[in-house]
């Protein structure tokens, strides 16, 4: 009656916090959706800058001339009818204003206002549309266009046109508001993603005529002002993940106080059947290696064999055994890159054709970089041509340096290589192989691992030369 007490006392305390925490949850969730509703406001002057990128707290942005003088040109003066000057001698300048996304939240909308910094023609854009503040006899005229249809548009601003389009004289002061499209993806800007380190960003560009003072003259546009929702995702918040994750935490206590038997069984259960899918899943791969290149079938189990009885030898536990199998098994899994015509050339490969064959370590270890399953997975096809000497590739590991999961595969890998029938040649006799692995001992091989498979190989374990 005391263990029943003491049980009914643990699961009230446990729903209790339950409850609590998923409280707390709420409101925290609540708390986020809100922010999203909030104008954000930033200036340029708000932030700081390091001579080519202004930093603000969510965002980075870069503005100025496109491809530095080489983007400006000379426009001549245009008159009207009497002869009388419209436009004076100027130069043309292409701006472009790059806003990236800095911060952990999605930047849902954004409009900047763009100030003139002194007076000048603004004659084109592109993507979004322009708000126009335009001062003419001490009044503003204001006025949302798309300049790419101006010649749909009836103008209510101060304007000519000529060959280029319209061109809207701004004062110093004047601003446009930039309201960038949607449809050209300029915004939501997404937050850096895990695995896409890669910050979203938009580019938005201009075309202004300044008065002629040199091609070399490019105004700096530096009062610009930033206002824009922030649309924070909470299940990317971590805070929002450690409450949601404590929620989690007493309901698993709560199942498990009336249902641990039934849990242990269906995850031991489940344990067995995802070994066996990985099993499947690493041999079904290997076959496509093995259909790509015929010559070398049964390579892949045979080096995993030997890797296997290599890690016994060494001590290594049956669990680090079965993992070091597993990890041998794929290490060739990136020649699935590599042209047949590669794989199966019977002469010597031209050092081009060994440029791309090489590449199969790299492109192995990047193919298993999510493989998470097993621990150290990619290690065996990044490395297993690292040479213990240092002379190796890819990386030129040298000595305790390379992973010991590769050094041992390394070896692997050679010996059923030299006891294998190639297309080139014919396999080595055991006087041979046991030759070479001395010869390469502490040079191509680690020479403790070397110790270990002739130790094996002169009890049968490993059985070459037949």
């Amino acid at each position: 009656m005391k263990k029943l007490s003491k049980d009914i006392i643990a699961i009230i305390v446990t729903v209790i916090a339950y409850i609590l925490t998923f409280v707390v949850i709420a409101v925290y969730y609540c708390s986020v959706k809100n922010e999203s509703k909030l104008l954000k406001e930033a200036a340029l002057s708000d932030g700081s800058f390091d001579g080519e990128v202004y930093s603000l707290p969510d965002f980075d942005v870069k503005l100025g001339p496109r491809g530095g003088d080489a983007g400006a040109w000379l426009k001549d003066p245009i008159l009207d009818e009497q002869d009388n000057v419209i436009h004076g001698p100027s130069v043309g300048i292409i701006y472009e204003m790059i806003v990236t996304n800095t911060c952990d939240a999605v930047i849902a909308d954004w409009t900047a206002d763009i100030y003139m910094p002194e007076f000048m023609w603004l004659n084109n854009n592109w993507n979004g549309k322009l708000e126009f503040h335009q001062t003419v006899d001490g009044e503003e005229r204001v006025q949302l266009l798309d300049l790419r249809e101006y010649q749909s548009v009836e103008f209510e601003l101060d304007y000519y046109t000529d060959h280029t389009g319209p061109m809207v004289p701004l004062q110093k002061g004047d601003r446009f508001v930039y309201r960038p499209s949607k449809a050209d993806n300029e915004y939501p800007l997404e937050p850096p993603s895990a695995t896409d380190e890669v910050n979203d960003s938009t580019i938005v560009g201009y075309i202004v005529y300044v008065p002629d003072k040199g091609l070399d003259y490019a105004p700096r546009f530096d009062e610009v002002v930033f206002r824009y929702h922030l649309n924070r995702n909470a299940w990317n918040d971590p805070v929002f993940l450690t409450l949601v994750g404590l929620d989690i935490m007493w309901l698993v206590l709560i199942i498990g106080l009336v249902m641990s038997h039934f849990r242990v069984r269906v995850l031991l259960k489940q344990k067995q059947h995802d070994a066996q899918i990985i099993e499947q899943s690493i041999k079904t791969f290997i076959n496509f290696i093995e259909a790509k290149d015929p010559n070398t079938k049964g390579h892949s189990e045979r080096v995993a064999a030997i890797a296997y009885a290599l890690a016994d030898e060494m001590g290594f536990s049956s669990q680090e055994c079965n993992n070091i199998r597993c990890i041998a098994l794929m290490h060739d899994c990136g020649k699935v890159a590599v042209p047949v015509s590669i794989l199966q050339k019977p002469s010597r490969l031209t050092d081009e054709e060994y440029e791309v064959i090489k590449r199969h370590t790299t492109i192995g270890g990047e193919m298993l970089r999510d493989f998470s399953s097993i621990k150290d997975m990619p290690l065996g096809a990044m490395y297993h041509h690292e040479r213990y000497d240092g002379r190796g590739y890819p990386k030129g590991l040298k000595g305790e340096e390379i992973p010991l999961i590769a050094r041992i595969i390394c070896v692997a890998d050679s010996l059923d290589a030299m006891n294998s029938n190639r297309c080139y040649r014919s396999k080595l006799t055991k006087e041979i192989i046991i030759e070479e692995l001395e010869k390469n001992r502490g040079k191509q091989f680690d020479p403790e691992i070397v110790e270990h498979i002739l130790k094996l190989i002169k009890q049968g374990v490993v059985v070459i030369g037949e």
